[in-house]
């Protein structure tokens, strides 16, 4: 034959049956992918508006933090509402710039930058009126669109320094400076 034109034709029209789209189980996961995107995108919001009716609904009754804060009484969801509300009321300014986000299956992972003023009290220690900028990373398993599980990091150490609460500047070994 002198036309491999010809010949091309059964091998494209193999290769067009195979990648018929996504099999039920793909479509499924990018679904129950794309609902915990939105349900962590809804938590982080309500957070940075201190819309604690939003954070509840995202919450599960059973959710359970990793990380709480050893400042703040209770457990589960109430407690990571009070430790919102605590945290906005020293900053109510506080906002998260997003620079990570992470979705695989039923976790979703996200890294802010996170900036303030020190308006309010924090504890004992009254306000300093100073700005911080710091790392919070967030990872959170959900399990039917619901918040259940969260492991979470905040560089408070970093906070409280630029709020002038603590000695060393640690910023400078971000820089790579030795303290």
């Amino acid at each position: 034959m002198k036309n491999p034109t010809f010949l091309m034709i059964p091998l494209i029209a193999f290769l067009a049956a195979c990648g018929g789209g996504p099999t039920p189980e793909q479509q499924a996961l990018a679904e129950k992918e794309a609902t915990n995107k939105a349900a962590f995108e809804k938590l982080m919001s309500a957070w940075g508006n201190g819309d604690k009716a939003a954070m509840s609904e995202v919450l599960a009754e059973d959710f359970m933090t990793h990380n709480p804060d050893p400042d703040i009484p209770g457990t589960g969801k109430q407690h990571l509402l009070d430790q919102m509300e605590t945290y906005r009321a020293m900053s109510p300014d506080m906002k998260g710039d997003r620079k990570v986000l992470l979705v695989d299956g039923d976790w979703v992972a996200g890294v802010e930058m996170v900036n303030g003023t020190h308006t309010g009290a924090m504890g004992d220690m009254p306000p300093t009126g100073k700005g911080f900028d710091c790392t919070s990373i967030d990872l959170i398993r959900f399990q039917d669109g619901k918040a259940v599980e969260h492991w979470g990091l905040f560089d408070a150490m970093t906070m409280m320094h630029q709020l002038g609460m603590m000695g060393a500047d640690t910023t400078k070994v971000a820089e790579g400076e030795p303290m």
